[in-house]
């Protein structure tokens, strides 16, 4: 496997792997505590879903935005550069929130917009980048995004115990610290990768020409391509709830942080086991086959957490992760990449995120505000109904492209 030699004498893999850590570091805090800080400052639950949303809804207009913007340069780490600095910029200005006063909520929503946005745009992009230089070098891609999941565990693990012993503001210096270590990675880790399509691809549409919105044209275009979005939107989106409110609902369950950071870390694991394992997995079975039993998990998972089960149970429900997303993810990376015209992939896959996890999630996560507030962890139930009808559409899309091949 070839070596870069822009710093650090390491092979393209482990450089990817690297960033991946980075950023999956930061994200292991915010995912999961942010709501706590939040919640710390003031907010209540509807005004914490609607904080998160915002970002995420957006993601319907900065998705393809930031897509077309990256692929104007010429090297793929270059817009990374920018984006995980400028995220930092943007998080950091939230430790301001003294000066904030009444306006606390509309500046902690406008802040925190900017610096998600910044942040989110960077995984597609990361992700075509892995793939493209699987691609060109050999190695299994889902390596990188596994050293990435584990390194959200570490996080998990260790904001939970810091939680316990800094309070929550340790929240906020962690994620704002590792936006900026991002950046240092991305300009000097990184491999200096151009940008070039060399590989053919399968269930692809004509090369488009034109500008990046004709692209997008060319790819909403396709019926297949719609419906894969809004059944793995609908299965991803099904998390909005727990992303939102499960460590808020654990901790008035009894739990402690490290505990919640245990349970995290839990489905996390199974995460970076089942893509460790996925390559094979998907090629076994076929990345239909995995949107299906990933549906079918999702909508499991969540009908039980909506009995509030014992510490006992929540583990082995956490172990479900790998289906719900991990599955779920995999199985739509290859299938958009194969339907992404030649020289789209980048953008596909920023359509694949602003409308999977930024849109349908968007909505998830607003709705999950008031939803917690009426219905508290029954919550759970609403997000069992939606995978379910993410489950519905896989299945009827098994048939149409595997069943009737």
């Amino acid at each position: 496997m070839r070596k870069d030699s822009t710093l650090f004498p390491l092979t393209t893999l482990q450089r990817q792997g690297i960033f991946y850590a980075l950023i999956f570091i930061g994200s292991g805090a915010s995912l999961p505590y942010m709501p706590l800080w939040f919640a710390d400052k003031g907010m209540t639950g509807a005004q914490i879903g609607f904080i998160l949303a915002l970002p995420l809804l957006l993601r319907a207009v900065t998705g393809p935005i930031m897509g077309i913007w990256a692929e104007t340069f010429p090297l793929f780490r270059t817009p990374l550069i920018y984006l995980a600095a400028l995220g930092g910029i943007f998080y950091g200005l939230l430790g301001a929130w003294p000066l904030f006063q009444e306006w606390r909520f509309v500046v902690f929503a406008l802040v925190w917009c900017l610096g998600y946005s910044c942040i989110t745009s960077i995984s597609p992009l990361l992700d075509v980048m892995t793939i493209q230089m699987s691609k060109r070098e050999g190695f299994n891609y889902t390596r990188p995004r596994a050293i990435g999941s584990a390194s959200f565990i570490a996080a998990n693990i260790a904001v939970g115990y810091g939680l316990n012993w800094l309070g929550v503001d340790l929240i906020h210096v962690w994620v704002v610290c590792l936006c900026f270590a991002a950046t240092l990675a991305a300009g000097y880790v990184l491999p200096k990768a151009v940008r070039h399509i060399d590989v053919p691809v399968t269930e692809a549409a004509p090369v488009p020409t034109g500008s990046g919105w004709a692209k997008i044209r060319v790819l909403v275009g396709n019926p297949v391509f719609v419906l894969l979005l809004i059944a793995m939107g609908c299965i991803q989106a099904a998390h909005g709830f727990y992303y939102g409110f499960s460590t808020i609902i654990w901790k008035g369950q009894g739990l402690d942080g490290a505990t919640c950071g245990y349970l995290w870390g839990t489905g996390v694991a199974a995460e970076v086991i089942f893509l460790t394992l996925g390559f094979r997995i998907r090629n076994r079975f076929g990345s239909w086959t995995l949107l299906v039993v990933a549906g079918a998990l999702s909508t499991l998972r969540w009908l039980v957490m909506g009995f509030a089960p014992p510490l006992w149970v929540l583990w082995p429900l956490q172990t479900l992760h790998a289906a719900s997303f991990a599955a779920c993810y995999l199985a739509g990376l290859d299938l958009v990449n194969r339907m992404a015209p030649k020289g789209s992939e980048s953008l596909a896959q920023t359509l694949n995120a602003a409308y999977v996890m930024g849109v349908m999630m968007g909505l998830s996560t607003l709705s999950s505000g008031p939803i917690y507030d009426v219905l508290g962890g029954g919550g759970y139930f609403v997000m069992g109904g939606l995978a379910a009808c993410g489950f519905a559409i896989a299945i009827w899309l098994y048939r149409k492209q595997v069943m009737t091949a």
